[in-house]
């Protein structure tokens, strides 16, 4: 059985190449794809497409998120025959998180109806339990970050959605990091006892998360987009060890 993990990786809010090399570094060898947010948190960042352009030249399988806040489809046209000149054919389409003013008229889904590059496989983000409607048309889903979803096989089969899917793990590298990302994620739903789990267990959230990996593992569903907010070389380590464990590697 193969099971592909995605590492989501943080653009820098600088011209610093240096912070992406080091992500690369700890994770490019680990994880099947890396994922490049586009102005995650509705905050300037490096582009997301000139990031998969230093991925792929380090080696490595990008997977490039195209939002759809800051475009048109002239822009979003010219975004995508970049990265097929740089043999980069996996985007996700999002709308991108909300800012006070300047959005434009797309949307994902005129993004995913709209004129496609020949080769590019085109991603969106779904909730499991929900139905597909126009995102049936997408080439693989990718799901929001949550807990427990030992049913997400069984919902895409319900749902005769025959591509990839992947789901969102977040790995917490502690307790003060966990509190700080989760108010940005009001909609989470946390397993019982959660936050009290870091008590006796400093790296709870990083074992929280692996036992997700199992259990989507097991649930068949394709992949795993992973969200790591920092202590990065250290999970990488976790996750190595479970890669081994299941044949992974």
């Amino acid at each position: 059985m193969s099971f592909r993990l995605i590492f989501e990786l943080e653009p820098p809010r600088a011209p610093d190449l240096g912070k992406i090399r080091r992500q690369i570094k700890i994770f490019g060898p680990v994880a099947d794809t890396i994922l490049v947010p586009d102005n995650h948190l509705g905050l300037p960042a490096m582009s997301s497409v000139a990031i998969g352009l230093e991925i792929k030249k380090q080696g490595f399988n990008p997977m490039v998120a195209i939002n759809a806040r800051d475009r048109n489809h002239l822009r979003l046209q010219s975004d995508l025959l970049t990265l097929s000149a740089y043999d980069i054919h996996e985007v996700l389409f999002l709308y991108g998180d909300q800012i006070a003013q300047g959005r434009s008229s797309l949307t994902v889904r005129k993004m995913l109806e709209g004129d496609s590059v020949p080769g590019m496989k085109r991603g969106v983000l779904a909730q499991v339990g929900k139905p597909l409607a126009w995102r049936e048309a997408a080439d693989f889903l990718l799901t929001k970050l949550d807990f427990g979803r030992s049913r997400a096989g069984y919902w895409r089969e319900a749902m005769h959605f025959d591509q990839p899917l992947y789901c969102g793990v977040l790995a917490l590298p502690d307790l003060a990091m966990a509190r700080k990302i989760l108010k940005n994620i009001p909609d989470l739903r946390l397993p019982s006892g959660y936050l009290d789990g870091f008590a006796d267990d400093p790296e709870y959230g990083f074992r929280v998360a692996i036992d997700e990996l199992d259990e989507l593992y097991r649930s068949g569903v394709d992949g795993a987009q992973l969200v790591i907010p920092a202590n990065r070389r250290r999970f990488a380590e976790l996750l190595e060890k479970w890669m081994a464990q299941r044949g992974l590697r």
